[in-house]
């Protein structure tokens, strides 16, 4: 049978059982649209928190500790260290894209500021800890201050940029002043230096914000004082906030070695490689004050390593590489992104299977609704017989038709899947409170997920109609005709 034909064929049974189509391509649409449902938000809340509570491409690597009791250790792998050398062999394990040390300040630190953003200037303990600057540096799209260490330029083969001038040891250093007015654009004069100083580039991580304008700020509000009005807060609105940095001073006490900096710092972006309660700086910073204040050793070794691999799937072999074969450990980041990981898969398994069973039911209703016209079109299909149709051109007719079918009950279950994805993320947004890591929707949609649904809609189609398309081509013509 030439194609044409069999279209027209195709089309004209379709068109004279319209209504036992549209009836029967009910279930093809709720269990479609329950699929494609489940499949977006799945991902969505995939998205949300394995990519940005968790990093899952990216692993936290620590020195192996012990439990005895209460107590912590790792001084049994006093031998295993978080040095430059480590670092060297990580970035030579397959499938990893890049390795970046971390290391925390050793010290009590505290800053104060925040007048222009909150109303009034806060002091408060400083957590900070320094990260390469390579590492977020496509993340910071247009700081106004760029994030790397102004106190290390080297002009041994380039010039100093405006402000500095070459020191003794092929170093940039501020160039000499007495007032600010002295000293470029972002810089200004160190009082006690008396020489033109770049501010301290920070970033934070963009989870802190979410901890304040979801919890913190709504604790505030029933405070008393000028405290319940602190406003909620954007990034826009804190890129370029200034702050006095008292480094080896904060109401925990002083340090034990050496004299207190000051320092002025600058946030310049937000990042998910930050420190998730308090915040980063390039880490050259980080080992020179280390030093200043508890020796020379202590900015030798590193608090941890983030090593970057090159995709999801290459985790589980860098973290099998890892801790069994150099011996080291991983953070409990990894540990919880892996049950995030798989609670959120059995959960979306679980939706995801009612919609099969419900396509399963309706599959069983197109069968009865197929095997149902072909007893009322028996003639019809003998006489095709008669005419010279084979069996497999009877076959492919009724084929045809549960193609159709489940075309139309795909897309159309697609798009009342969709339509209802964008009605729960409206009432999430209008009736959900703000809540840390709360997301701007709950959904997420890949291309393939259109596409997958049209075709699981049309396999479960076949699947119902194969049985009536078998027994359709195997009608005894005479005997149809006959009217037996």
């Amino acid at each position: 049978m030439r194609p044409q034909r069999w279209f027209q064929l195709v089309r004209q049974s379709v068109r004279r059982n319209r209504r036992d189509f549209i009836f029967s391509s009910i279930g093809i649409v709720i269990g479609v649209a329950t699929l494609f449902f489940f499949t977006a938000l799945g991902s969505g809340i995939k998205e949300t928190v394995l990519e940005r509570i968790f990093v899952v491409r990216q692993l936290e690597v620590q020195k192996p500790s012990y439990e005895m009791g209460l107590v912590q250790s790792d001084s049994l792998f006093g031998s295993k260290r978080l040095d430059d050398a480590l670092v060297e062999r990580l970035r030579k394990v397959d499938n990893v894209a890049g390795v970046y040390p971390k290391m925390k300040l050793m010290f009590p630190t505290s800053v104060r500021g925040g007048d222009s953003v909150l109303g009034k200037d806060l002091t408060a303990e400083l957590i900070a800890d320094g990260i390469p600057p390579q590492l977020v540096a496509e993340e910071l799209i247009d700081p106004r201050i760029e994030f790397k260490d102004w106190e290390a330029m080297s002009c041994a083969d380039t010039q100093c940029p405006e402000g500095y001038v070459c020191g003794d040891e092929k170093i940039c250093r501020g160039a000499a002043c007495t007032t600010d007015d002295e000293c470029p654009d972002q810089m200004y004069c160190h009082g006690k230096e008396n020489a033109c100083v770049m501010p301290i580039p920070f970033v934070i991580s963009p989870q802190l914000l979410e901890i304040y304008n979801g919890s913190i700020h709504t604790a505030l509000a029933g405070a008393s004082g000028s405290m319940s009005r602190m406003p909620k807060l954007t990034r826009q609105a804190l890129i370029g906030l200034g702050a006095d940095v008292q480094f080896g001073v904060s109401y925990l006490g002083r340090s034990a070695k050496g004299e207190a900096i000051s320092r002025r710092g600058v946030l310049v972006g937000f990042s998910d490689k930050a420190i998730q309660l308090g915040a980063t700086m390039p880490i050259g910073y980080v080992q020179r004050l280390n030093a200043h204040f508890r020796g020379a050793e202590a900015a030798q070794e590193y608090h941890s390593i983030l090593v970057d691999t090159v995709s999801n799937d290459a985790v589980p072999q860098v973290a099998k590489t890892i801790t069994e074969t150099l011996g080291f450990a991983l953070s409990d980041k990894y540990d919880n992104a892996q049950r995030a990981g798989l609670l959120i898969l059995l959960i979306t398994l679980v939706f995801n299977l009612i919609s099969l069973i419900i396509l399963t039911v309706a599959a069983v209703n197109i069968m009865h609704t197929f095997l149902m016209m072909i007893l009322e079109r028996r003639r019809e299909l003998a006489l095709m017989r008669a005419l010279g149709a084979t069996r497999g051109a009877i076959r492919a007719i009724v084929l045809g038709e549960a193609t159709i079918l489940g075309a139309f009950g795909g897309i159309a279950g697609t798009a009342l899947g969709w339509v209802s994805t964008k009605v729960v993320d409206i009432a999430f947004n209008q009736h959900v409170g703000d809540f840390p890591f709360k997301p701007d929707t709950l959904f997420s949609f890949a291309p393939w997920m259109f596409g997958a649904c049209v075709l699981v809609a049309i396999v479960f189609c076949w699947i119902g109609a194969l049985l009536p398309a078998i027994r359709a081509s195997r009608i005894d013509p005479a005997a149809a005709l006959a009217g037996r």
